[in-house]
């Protein structure tokens, strides 16, 4: 629920090109590729010049991407998504003739048989699929960059609100189109994803952010009907926290959040009327609350008293909160999702997932793994507080995903529908956890039983930050590199989410080190994988480039060829300038160099200050010209200064796309990570 403004997902070959005065072998020498303002033209050829010599160098894998991309694109038989119960209404974002849409219709009963009667009159009469309400795909053609972020339908269906990124990073624009005119407004930009439409049909609710900072700051109301002027509700003026708003269970009511890296504050918005209640409990450090309102009560989840724990308060007693759920003392809550019929709880249990269901009066009805062993699984939500409808997703590196629904009276689950991928027979894969080293780092992986041999290589992928566990998800990628004969792994390595707050507090701020070691012994283990001598590649992205970049410092010999994505290697230098996103609100990630003492720790594991003359391997580095979460300079001038002083010859490929943000579009995400594996995979096979 706590917002986080998380850092999340060419080859410089220095020899045949020529070079400035401005490139010679020293860091210093590539500070001018940050001066855009002075110098875009100059640094725009030297991308471009970049970006030439890398496609050059790609061209000895293409083929391999191209099978990469064939396989990719086969359509397996997917399993029915869920639709949104929303006011009444049910939606669903598919595939009509191969063009991405929103759809709509009207919801009906779930109960047994009359449900069952009533899909097959929709299907007989053609309406099983609903009504188009919006054409993603016609708005996407409009721009080299398109990700709709969110949308919300006004209760009575006449003003359809949709949250758009046309930049790749995020910073939205509130599109209004009236659905009985089609004319279209848009009333935002610089805005984050939400939006809450108030009851009565008047008031439409966005977050604003900060043009330079991008931090999430001011809650606006926009009256229908007006142009501009737009109401300002609350503004958090700490830069050090962030705004966020969601909607409540009671109708009428949404919070209001305001977060850091360690603590919140919740306030009631009343949407009629625009009213701000106080804070429901003032703000303290280190002390975390997350609400929701019904009818009659108050249901929190906070740390206010040492450990999570699930309250409850009546709304006419709001200050007094009644413990209704407490975990084992091992075991740490992470959020709960509340229905009419029931209350689902998640919590953290031995670096597992389990899930607690509660009746109404908060008795507890079933307590069991969310993931059946080696597999992953979470819960998305399939609608308002009315609609009673939570789902399960599950799969595994070796399980394709499909759709439970949990009855959330008995507990019981229900399969939906699950994918099938016909070429795919799983019991020809082999996946597994193991554990390294002392601080025993969970690391998960996967591989084709036919196809291992002692000297099969590894893919490892890693993150590491702000308490985020990477799932092992399904996909035709990593299937098609165990196809191959690679084994595919991710380290779950201190700073991340494994084994919940506390291992993430371990591998962050003036711990980032740790987590850093940990990607190292974990390689340095893959390496050695059942007595075999294996070729290691890293592939990490955003925050994980971090985690790569300084792991290739310290232990270049370990790995046999990288691949970052929009990597942040410039720590000391971005958390150095407030007037940059994201700095002033992640001190605690990553450490504040106004203090003597961090400032220490991170000129140690700062990726682009400790570049040595080392026998770098091969790598391939991806930067976006618009990114201002992680601004393009820091990837160019990490692998230019690498480049000129690394004692291998590569080869370092820089790739700068020109229309893309932090976020890649999802239209070209395929090409672009075929053309990474078949990178990795090329040079995998050269070691070999």
């Amino acid at each position: 629920m706590k917002l986080v403004n998380a850092l999340l997902i060419g080859l410089i070959f220095v020899s045949p090109l020529s070079h400035s005065d401005d490139e010679t072998n020293t860091l210093s020498s590539f500070s001018w590729l940050q001066n855009v303002t002075q110098q875009q033209d100059k640094i725009r050829a030297y991308l471009e010049r970049q970006n030439q010599h890398a496609q050059q160098s790609l061209m000895e894998s293409q083929s391999l991407r191209d099978e990469l991309l064939n396989e990719w694109q086969r359509t397996p038989q997917t399993g029915s998504t869920p639709w949104l119960t929303r006011d009444g209404r049910e939606f669903l974002q598919t595939r009509v003739n191969g063009e991405r849409v929103l759809r709509m219709r009207k919801a009906v009963s779930e109960q047994g048989a009359v449900r069952e009667k009533e899909a097959v009159r929709a299907k007989e009469a053609g309406s099983e699929k609903g009504s188009t309400l919006l054409n993603i795909e016609a708005r996407a053609a409009e721009h080299a960059y398109y990700q709709l972020g969110s949308w919300s339908l006004s209760p009575n269906g006449q003003w359809l609100a949709i949250v758009e990124d046309i930049h790749g990073e995020e910073d939205y624009r509130i599109v209004l189109i009236n659905r009985q005119s089609g004319q279209t407004d848009i009333i935002a930009t610089e805005a984050d994803a939400s939006v809450i439409w108030s009851p009565d049909n008047q008031q439409l609710y966005y977050v604003g952010k900060d043009a330079e900072t991008a931090r999430p700051y001011q809650l606006f109301r926009h009256e229908i009907g007006t142009i501009g002027g737009d109401s300002l509700v609350y503004e958090e003026v700490d830069p050090a926290w962030l705004l966020s708003v969601y909607p409540a269970s009671h109708t009428d009511t949404a919070i209001v959040q305001v977060n850091n890296e360690s603590s919140t504050e919740q306030r009631l918005l009343r949407l009629n009327d625009g009213s701000l209640s106080a804070p429901l409990k003032a703000r303290q450090p280190n002390v975390e609350y997350y609400l929701d309102k019904t009818d009659d009560a108050f249901w929190m989840l906070s740390n206010h008293q040492g450990t999570k724990q699930f309250y409850r308060a009546a709304v006419a007693t709001p200050n007094d909160w009644q413990v209704i759920y407490a975990p084992k003392s091992d075991d740490e809550l992470n959020t709960f999702y509340l229905f009419e019929d029931g209350i689902v709880l998640t919590q953290q249990q031995e670096g597992e997932q389990w899930f607690v269901l509660l009746n109404e009066n908060g008795e507890r009805v079933v307590e069991e793994p969310l993931a059946a062993q080696g597999q992953v699984a979470w819960f998305s939500r399939g609608g308002d507080y009315a609609s009673n409808q939570l789902f399960i997703r599950s799969m595994s590196l070796v399980q394709p995903p499909r759709w439970e629904a949990l009855d959330l009276k008995s507990g019981t689950r229900r399969e939906v529908s699950a994918d099938h991928y016909p070429d795919f027979d799983a019991s020809r894969y082999h996946s597994e956890r193991l554990y390294v080293g002392p601080h025993r780092i969970p690391v998960t992986l996967a591989y084709r039983k036919d196809a291992l041999t002692p000297s099969s290589p590894v893919v490892l992928y890693g993150y590491g930050a702000y308490g985020f566990t990477m799932k092992p998800y399904f996909m035709p990628q990593t299937v098609s590199l165990m196809d191959r004969g690679v084994i595919y792994a991710t380290a779950h390595v201190r700073g991340g989410g494994y084994y919940g707050a506390t291992w993430h507090q371990a591998g962050s701020g003036m711990n980032k080190k740790h987590g850093i070691q940990d990607f190292i012994d974990v390689a340095k283990a893959m390496g050695r994988y059942q007595d075999g001598q294996r070729a290691v590649a890293a592939v990490g992205s955003s925050a994980g480039g971090t985690l790569v970049a300084a792991a290739l410092n310290q232990a270049p010999a370990a790995f046999a060829a990288a691949s970052l994505n929009v990597p942040f290697v410039d720590v000391l230098g971005s958390m150095s300038n407030p007037a940059l996103p994201l700095t002033a609100q992640q001190y605690q990630e990553w450490g504040n160099p106004a203090q003597s003492d961090q400032r220490e720790v991170m000129q140690g594991y700062d990726p682009l200050r400790n570049i040595q003359q080392n026998p770098y391997p091969p790598m391939l580095v991806r930067v976006g010209w618009d990114d201002k979460r992680v601004p393009f300079w820091e990837g160019a001038q990490y692998l230019s200064h690498l480049a000129a002083t690394s004692t291998r010859s590569g080869p370092y490929l820089l790739l700068t796309d020109f229309s893309r943000g932090h976020q890649a579009d999802a239209r070209h995400g395929l090409t672009q990570q075929a053309t990474d594996y078949a990178f990795l995979l090329h040079q995998l096979k050269r070691v070999n």
